[in-house]
């Protein structure tokens, strides 16, 4: 099962935020073994809010050197993978669920796309074989990796801001992606604004309906956890509370939203 995330601008709707809590979710919460990667050269910093650190870091690098992703495609490109071999290259990050596979530590940005475009398809459909699910967090736009890997997806999830002329440009730019294997994830979400998800799904209602559409509520300690490395220690911490606790609105929406991601990919 293949799950990418994507957006179709950078920096907006905060979608390797919203991948990392989700997928989270449903190893924690729902008890899915799940294996998240990503497709990312710059912007590669899904690693950090996890672990404290990224392959990109070069007081790091030795760490990420026999592991993630440039080694997975060595061992595809030399031999038959089995699950051993794919859990070798990763990072298991006990009692989550979760397998880590790193990005990319190359510094040369055509070689890793272009070996990318090649191979990436192919390998991610070999992980597949030997893992739950698999969460990818995509570049964003127009990018012609992440165009294929949406193609050959079992559900994507597009994430988008509260920003209505965010959204137009989206339909009306990238209406070819809209599909029953489409779920809309609203990122950094304030809920005190008029345009909240209710009243978004009105406006749009030929193609947002409660059951294809979630938010991720923006939430300071969240994103604290983030920079400090410690969102696994959150998620913990907070995915049992009620409510009308401090994180327990976030935390609501954040397991509803993961809770529709799941269904629509048929896996709960």
């Amino acid at each position: 099962m293949k799950i990418s995330y994507w957006s179709p601008v950078h920096g907006q709707a905060g979608t390797t935020s919203n991948i990392l809590v989700t997928a989270l979710i449903a190893g924690m919460v729902y008890n899915k073994e799940c294996l998240l990667t990503q497709t990312h050269f710059n912007f590669n910093n899904m690693e950090a809010p996890l672990i404290g650190s990224n392959s990109k870091n070069a007081k790091t690098t030795d760490y990420f050197r026999d592991i993630g992703l440039d080694s997975l495609i060595r061992n595809y490109k030399a031999s038959k993978l089995k699950q051993e071999s794919i859990e070798d290259c990763c990072i298991s990050l006990p009692g989550t669920g979760i397998h880590l596979l790193p990005g990319t530590c190359k510094s040369n940005r055509d070689t890793f796309e272009d070996e990318m475009e090649t191979i990436f398809i192919n390998l991610i459909r070999t992980i597949e074989k030997h893992m739950g699910i698999v969460f990818i967090d995509l570049n964003s736009g127009n990018h012609p990796l992440s165009l294929k890997v949406i193609a050959d997806s079992d559900l994507t999830v597009v994430n988008l801001s509260q920003n209505m002329g965010f959204i137009d440009y989206f339909f009306d730019t990238y209406y070819h992606l809209i599909s029953s294997k489409t779920f809309y994830l609203f990122g950094n979400y304030d809920c005190n604004s008029k345009y909240n998800i209710y009243n978004i799904r009105r406006r749009y209602r030929k193609y947002i309906t409660p059951q294809n559409s979630g938010a991720i509520p923006y939430n300071t300690m969240y994103h604290d956890a983030q920079c400090d490395g410690k969102i696994i220690e959150f998620i913990k911490e907070n995915h049992q509370i009620r409510r009308s606790d401090h994180n327990g609105f976030f935390m609501v929406k954040s397991i509803n939203a993961a809770d529709k991601i799941l269904k629509q990919a048929g896996i709960q």
